[in-house]
């Protein structure tokens, strides 16, 4: 008796100091293991319907006539951190997780928040970047774009703020814990449409989760493109 019960304190103390003996080990890194050419402008074309003409401007998408002539000088940065549907640069990467191969589609953008929300005053600007991730599937209908292609995800990461700037290394750590979570049917979905135009042009919006009540819509507007530039960002 005396022996079995010896010998059972020691199975069970031996089990304790293994558990409590297991090293600590960090997540492994990711990395980006390819990388695409970039797209570093883009029209931005929008139909006022009011004075019924087409609007321009690069990079950002706005239907507003003011930037033209009475805010001239408030064009670019301060104009584009007004607006959801502006860029600075777009471009493909892919990480691989747990041997599966996934397509980031990277968009730096121009942000903005009021220091003072309340009041709605002292408006400041900041750089943002926003990663789309997508299954080499899904992402690969951009091989073809022949009339509108739309491609979707519910992995996407953000980073950028008054306080914060760009780096890789936490962004991939932000697409790692991203793609680690299980997402429902109920998640929010981004949605990239493009399409190619009878001239052979390239349209499209950034991906954005649009909705019924803001759908986007290639007759009112679009960002425009030629086909050889945006290339530039699509991975075989």
């Amino acid at each position: 008796m005396k022996f079995k019960l010896t010998l059972i304190i020691l199975l069970i103390t031996g089990s304790l100091l293994q558990a409590f003996g297991q090293e600590r080990t960090n997540r492994e890194k990711l990395s980006f293991d390819t990388t695409s050419g970039i797209l570093s402008k883009a029209t931005g074309w929008a139909n006022n319907s009011t004075v019924g003409e087409w609007i321009d401007y690069v990079n950002v998408i706005s239907d507003s006539k003011d930037y033209k002539d009475k805010y001239k000088s408030l064009q670019g940065e301060w104009m584009m951190s007004r607006i959801s549907q502006n860029f600075q640069k777009v471009q493909t990467k892919t990480v691989t997780y747990k041997g599966t191969t996934y397509y980031v589609l990277i968009v730096d953008k121009w942000s903005g928040r009021y220091e003072y929300p309340s009041i709605k005053e002292d408006w400041y600007t900041f750089k943002q970047t926003n990663g789309y991730i997508y299954i080499k599937e899904e992402y690969q209908k951009l091989l073809t774009i022949e009339s509108l292609v739309e491609i979707k995800t519910q992995y996407m990461v953000s980073m950028g703020s008054k306080y914060k700037k760009y780096d890789e290394i936490e962004f991939l750590d932000l697409i790692q814990t991203e793609l680690s979570t299980e997402k429902s049917k109920y998640s929010t979905e981004y949605t990239f449409p493009v399409m190619k135009s009878k001239e052979g042009a390239i349209r499209f919006y950034l991906p954005d989760s649009f909705s019924t009540y803001s759908k986007y819509d290639f007759d009112k507007k679009y960002f425009e493109t030629d086909f050889e530039s945006f290339t530039k960002i699509i991975l075989k």
